[in-house]
């Protein structure tokens, strides 16, 4: 699986066969902010929906249907800078940075004196 990030108005442009029902609530959604999926190979599901707001993920989470076996994280934008920031990275202003910061690569190590020889 190859990490990428996709927009929420991406996805609803080029998948047609959404019923029309999970359409609407998906462009619901976008009147509160930006909506972005991240795919990475480290998250139960392989799949971080990252919301603008806290009411977004709140109803992403309340509309999750366990029954369609699919495997996500939902983090709203101040939960993903709680998380970046925790680990030490820079606090993200948007989405897409919080996908950025998501999928940049881990920092190497720095090898102690007389490791690697």
């Amino acid at each position: 699986m190859t990490p990428s990030i996709l927009s929420l108005q991406e996805i609803l442009k080029h998948c047609r066969a959404l019923p029309l029902s999970r359409r609407a609530f998906y462009e619901a959604l976008l009147t509160h902010g930006d909506v972005v999926a991240v795919r990475v190979n480290y998250l139960p599901g392989a799949l971080l929906w990252l919301v603008t707001t806290p009411t977004q993920a709140r109803l992403m989470r309340e509309a999750h249907d366990p029954d369609a076996h699919v495997e996500a994280t939902i983090l709203s934008l101040q939960e993903a800078r709680d998380l970046l920031t925790t680990v030490g990275d820079a606090a993200p202003a948007t989405v897409y940075e919080a996908a950025a910061w998501v999928l940049a690569p881990a920092p190497a190590e720095p090898q102690s004196a007389g490791e690697g020889s």
